[in-house]
């Protein structure tokens, strides 16, 4: 990945941030969580403070780093390791992968893995791209192999074991600025443009009460839920 300034580029207390988390962590089950790729732990520390048992991996030392010194003394397993090597010595309620699955190029693999960690009934928890004809140099940029359909991703998780239970468009307000950046071939919008407090408060107030509540007919990503069979 590019160390570039884009749409969401924003640190993780922005409303883009905050109102993923406040989505997919009603959307968690038991008490052991897995957080895979966790970044520099925003999510991870989230679900510490929220009661649940949180596992964190990720692959590069300088996000492991960052998200211990983040978490302070709360009780967080951290891991850093490739998480096609990882294993465990127990299995989790919930894995949660959030912005990840597009950057992996073996994606039915990954699901498969994170279906053989799970117990009985325990779920996934995801948040992906949606609309492969969005595709665009945002993508690239970031590492994204692929966007996905509703109709691919529902497929792929039935593929490798997975009852979906909830599948949902989310980032209604993002779709119009992705899509303008597909068209004129460079990023639309950038970070520094969104760093204005009375805006950030208006788009966290649209997420809150509405979009977080709504099941909209289109969106930049999709959140899924797959229950293992």
């Amino acid at each position: 990945m590019k160390d570039q300034d884009y749409l969401w580029d924003l640190g993780e207390e922005d409303f883009w941030h905050t109102n993923k988390d406040r989505v997919l962590i009603k959307l968690l089950k038991g008490k052991e969580v897995l957080d895979v790729a966790a970044g520099t732990g925003s999510f991870s520390i989230k679900m510490a403070d929220n009661g649940f048992n949180v596992t964190y991996i990720d692959f590069h030392k300088k996000y492991v780093d960052i998200a211990k010194k983040r978490a302070g003394k709360r009780k967080i397993k951290f891991i850093c390791q490739d998480f096609l090597k990882y294993k465990p010595t127990k299995k989790f309620d919930t894995i949660v992968i959030s912005g990840f699955i597009e950057h992996v190029y073996d994606d039915v693999g990954l699901l498969v893995k994170i279906n053989s960690l799970l117990k009985k009934g325990g779920r996934v928890v995801l948040l992906t791209a949606a609309y492969p004809w969005l595709y665009s140099e945002f993508d690239k940029n970031v590492g994204h192999y692929r966007r996905y359909t509703k109709k691919e991703l529902k497929q792929k998780l039935i593929l490798t074991g997975f009852n979906t239970t909830f599948l949902k468009y989310w980032d209604v307000l993002g779709f119009p600025v992705l899509l303008l950046t597909r068209i004129i071939g460079k990023v639309a919008v950038t970070s520094e443009n969104l760093k204005n407090p009375i805006l950030d408060s208006f788009l966290d107030w649209w997420f809150r009460f509405f979009e977080n509540k709504m099941l909209i007919p289109f969106g930049l990503d999709l959140i899924a839920v797959g229950e293992k069979v």
